[in-house]
């Protein structure tokens, strides 16, 4: 029932470099990172990694990217061969390698279709989004790769990691490797009905939004909705309801920590409900969302008021005035003022260019 041995997981830049470690030293997935930095990468010790030659950052600039896995056809090679089923893509969304590199990858992994016409791998996305009090090119770096994703056919599901809502971001991390690894290892089983590994793979392969809920059993219902849609560590979901897949892991044998309908009432109608039982807490997951576009659209709007604001303050930059007092105390005499250079001054001028 575990999707482990069928996953692999790409960690792009810092942010993605530092999440992928997590989840291969401390549950043991297979996982490689890439990154221009070679400060970066030595500070992830001995894990699988490719160095992005040539360019040791982006400095903030995206659109670099295209130049970069150009010059590395090593680490394109090996992307392209890729054999896992899944593919977790992870990236700092305020970064430039990370968010520049990640969907052009996404993209390339995706171009091989089943006889189905469907990618034959389910590519899923985890971007950290920068919170609301970085600065402006890491507000609009994440924009516009959320934009970017949204143009994918094919991409799986979207995990949004909301760095606003702890400033530990080494806790938000440790969480998200936690619970991502708790919806894909779960075994456990019951006599009314099991989460089976089909189901899982159904929420992973549609598109948009994926959040997920981890509470020990005997948490009130409504504050593990709260941390699902609202105050967990993935941006807030939207509030129009599209929803295509509820999974929910009971803790115990019955429904007595939450109802399915409480969910369905929370995110929206789906197209599946998945239910299992008897795991150490309750797993609540939600797929098929719609992008968080309310929440990335604030960066846009911090991006855009932040730029604005720049080109006020540069249009009052302030200039150095003529000292006219030493003009009044040293006067030009008339024949100063009023005698034109020679011709021959003219020339003399014009030699020395």
């Amino acid at each position: 029932m575990s999707l482990k041995d069928k996953s692999r997981f790409l960690g792009l830049g810092c942010y993605g470099g530092k999440q992928t470690k997590e989840f291969i030293e401390k549950y043991g997935y297979k996982g490689s990172i890439a990154n221009g930095s070679e400060q970066d990468l030595k500070a992830l010790g001995n894990i699988p990694k490719y160095q992005l030659h040539g360019f040791d950052g982006f400095g903030g600039h995206r659109e670099r990217a295209l130049d970069c896995l150009s010059l590395n056809p090593e680490f394109m090679d090996f992307v392209e061969k890729i054999e896992e089923k899944i593919v977790f893509v992870l990236f700092g969304g305020g970064g430039s390698t990370g968010s520049g590199c990640a969907t052009i990858l996404a993209e390339m992994l995706l171009q091989n279709k089943d006889e189905d016409g469907r990618p034959e791998k389910i590519v899923c996305p985890v971007i950290a989004l920068p919170s609301s009090d970085e600065a402006i090119v890491k507000h609009s770096n994440a924009y516009q790769a959320v934009q970017e994703l949204q143009e994918l056919e094919g991409l799986g599901a979207t995990f949004f990691i909301n760095n606003d809502i702890d400033k530990d971001y080494t806790y938000i991390n440790s969480m998200f490797a936690k619970v991502l690894d708790t919806f894909l290892t779960n075994d456990s089983y019951g006599e009314l009905n099991n989460f089976d590994e089909s189901e899982r793979l159904e929420m992973l392969r549609d598109s948009g939004a994926m959040v997920l809920s981890l509470m020990k059993s005997g948490t009130e219902p409504m504050s593990m909705l709260d941390k699902l849609t609202k105050n967990g560590i993935f941006a807030p979901i939207e509030t129009n309801k599209i929803c295509e897949n509820i999974g929910i892991i009971h803790a115990g044998n019955n429904n007595t920590d939450i109802k399915s309908d409480m969910v369905i009432a929370e995110v929206g109608k789906p197209k599946n409900v998945f239910q299992g039982y008897n795991g150490r807490s309750t797993l609540i997951v939600v797929s098929g969302l719609d992008f968080p576009v309310t929440h990335v659209a604030k960066l846009g709007a911090l991006a855009k008021t932040a730029h604005e604001e720049r080109l006020r303050d540069r249009k009052q930059t302030k200039k150095l005035g003529d000292l006219t007092f030493i003009e009044d105390e040293f006067p030009k005499t008339p024949m100063e003022t009023q005698r034109k250079p020679s011709k021959f001054e003219l020339l003399q001028r014009r030699m020395k260019k």
